[in-house]
């Protein structure tokens, strides 16, 4: 993934380097990953060395280069890693305010990073074989929920679990539709969710001929509806719905849990839908 880390998010490093770094430090992290800082006497000198020292790496950087930018931002995680986490003077697991400014500037520069202060690389994109479902006429607002989730899982977890409730509740939609069932429009995900398995009949006989299978599907379906009432009160409390107040604490790791959650109940609602009422080409 391209990114371009932002004056912004240099200035919030320096915040950081000046809080929890020494000079030495600052200079390890940048020559870990191969940074040599500019000669002193092209940098307009900052407030204090360890600024100062930080805007001679900065300096010597191509900001331009895709690769440049991966490399600082290790540079950004590792320091925060080995100089600002669990110090002697801070909570357990948690970081000081600083270096979440900084975690949430990198996120809004396209960085792959989660507010843990973690890198999000190679993540599995969230996706459905529409190929198999050919009464999906038209696929796009899938589509669309789909791509929105995967790019924004680690920028944007808030967004994420917003959208995918907004999935299931598209996937019902369209199931409803197709079968020509009326359905309030401002109906809730829940409301949605029963009407739709109504209709596919996921309440009888989960397995012809086996009583015990049938059970035990049967539970198997209780809790795919209490992951969609799960969806619905994730996005209530980490979600960016209601007019909150307050940021959303969400983090990609919740982010990660309602896409597979959403993934999971509409590959399931498509899987009984074809099965139950297979194209009228068949």
């Amino acid at each position: 993934m391209a990114f371009s880390i932002s004056q912004r998010s240099r200035i919030k490093f320096a915040d950081v380097c000046a809080s929890w770094g020494t000079l030495r430090t600052i200079g390890e992290a940048f020559e870990a990953h191969g940074f040599d800082p500019a000669p002193a006497e092209q940098v307009a000198p900052q407030q204090g060395q360890r600024r100062t020292l930080l805007a001679e790496y900065h300096a010597a950087i191509d900001w331009q280069d895709p690769v440049a930018n991966d490399r600082v931002l290790r540079v950004y995680i590792d320091f925060i890693d080995d100089h600002v986490r669990n110090a002697s003077y801070q909570p357990a697991d948690e970081l000081p305010p600083d270096a979440m400014t900084l975690l949430r500037s990198l996120q809004r520069d396209g960085a792959p990073v989660d507010l843990q202060g973690q890198l999000v690389v190679g993540a599995i994109p969230i996706s459905i074989p529409g190929e198999r479902y050919d009464r999906l006429a038209e696929p796009r607002a899938v589509v669309e929920h789909l791509d929105r989730i995967s790019a924004a899982i680690a920028s944007d977890p808030a967004a994420v679990i917003g959208s995918a409730k907004e999935l299931v509740e598209t996937a019902c939609k369209l199931i409803l539709d197709d079968y020509g069932e009326e359905y309030e429009r401002r109906a809730d995900v829940m409301d949605l969710y029963k009407a739709t398995a109504k209709v596919l009949k996921l309440s009888r006989d989960s397995v012809p001929d086996s009583a015990k299978g049938s059970q035990a599907a049967q539970r198997v379906l209780q809790n795919l509806a209490t992951s969609v009432q799960g969806l619905a009160e994730l996005r209530n409390e980490l979600g960016l719905g209601h007019g909150r107040t307050t940021p959303s604490p969400a983090l990609a790791r919740h982010a990660r849990l309602a896409a597979n959650s959403a993934r999971t109940v509409v590959e399931f609602l498509f899987d009984t839908w074809h099965a139950r009422k297979p194209s009228s080409s068949d």
